[in-house]
């Protein structure tokens, strides 16, 4: 057994520092369902709901789930819009068959289909966002319109993005900063009202093998040949001090968008957990700005 490289203070590693001081009010948040997609696709879905409001999928970033990315936003924009995350695969109890963008792409198509959504904003964080790129080109008819956080255009298009991502497939398992056993530990947690305690189990949940193989993923993929026939409206939100997708490759992005507006946060990458609160109310005036926008 190898040694676990994470102190552990009263029970929580030492990473339980830098989860959110902001903890998710787990009774005010929708509870996950299983649902069975097309092609026996199985994951755990959250929907508020609301029938009668503008229907919002949220696509989750690399090393997190749907809720763990999104649950600000579902706290603050509840009654706003109809909102709407899962699991992607690999990520939480999504579906551990194959993966790749293309796959993850058929998968938020699946769950547009699943639910009968009728022209919804598509929202995609980092990883997220990616995808929403993907399925904006797959058929931009099915989409009312983008919301892009904290993503770009990709990477590895240089030899300074190859070198940066070289060093980040080598050093990836140290961005999984709970050990697993530790998620397993808390599986059998008799509180569900343990924000804390929850938000580590969620964060354990995907593995250092996910980590590389998304970030080999990312490491392909450029959509800067193909960005400029989107014809429909695109919300940025920008991270000022992301490392990740630095601002030039945001702004690239933007540039390369027929119909984008950009809605700037002093934050980095990992803004969803460092500043929820912030980061909840920019996605309130993105989303707005893509629905008052839409077709």
């Amino acid at each position: 057994m190898p040694r676990n490289p994470f102190a552990v203070v009263s029970g929580l590693p030492r990473a339980a520092a830098r989860l959110p001081k902001m903890a998710p009010d787990l009774s005010q948040l929708p509870k996950g369902r299983f649902v069975t997609l097309t092609d026996d696709v199985r994951t755990r879905l959250y929907d508020t709901g609301e029938e009668n409001l503008t229907p919002v999928v949220l696509l989750h970033g690399m090393a997190a789930t749907g809720m763990l990315n999104w649950y600000q936003t579902f706290q603050r924009l509840r009654g706003e819009y109809r909102l709407i995350s899962f699991d992607q695969r690999w990520h939480g109890k999504g579906f551990k068959g194959d993966f790749g963008f293309d796959t993850l792409t058929d998968d938020a198509l699946r769950v547009i289909d699943h639910l009968e959504l009728e022209k919804p904003v598509l929202g995609g964080y980092s990883m997220g966002g990616l995808i929403s790129q993907l399925a904006a080109r797959r058929d931009p008819s099915r989409l009312g319109g983008l919301v892009l956080a904290a993503t770009g255009t990709g990477a590895e298009r240089n030899a300074l993005e190859k070198l940066t991502m070289g060093g980040f497939l080598r050093t990836s398992p140290l961005l999984n900063t709970v050990p697993m056993e530790f998620a397993e530990e808390l599986e059998d947690d008799d509180d569900p009202l343990n924000a804390h305690r929850w938000a580590m189990r969620e964060l354990a949940s995907v593995s250092f093998t996910t980590h590389r193989t998304v970030i080999g993923e990312v490491a392909k993929f450029n959509s800067t040949e193909w960005l400029y026939q989107l014809d429909l409206p695109v919300a940025i939100v920008k991270t000022m001090r992301d490392v990740a997708f630095p601002r030039y490759i945001q702004d690239e992005m933007a540039d390369l968008l027929p119909h984008s507006a950009v809605f700037p946060i002093t934050a980095g990458h990992a803004v969803c957990a460092t500043h929820p609160g912030t980061f909840a109310r920019r996605m309130r005036t993105a989303i707005g700005w893509v629905v008052s926008n839409a077709g």
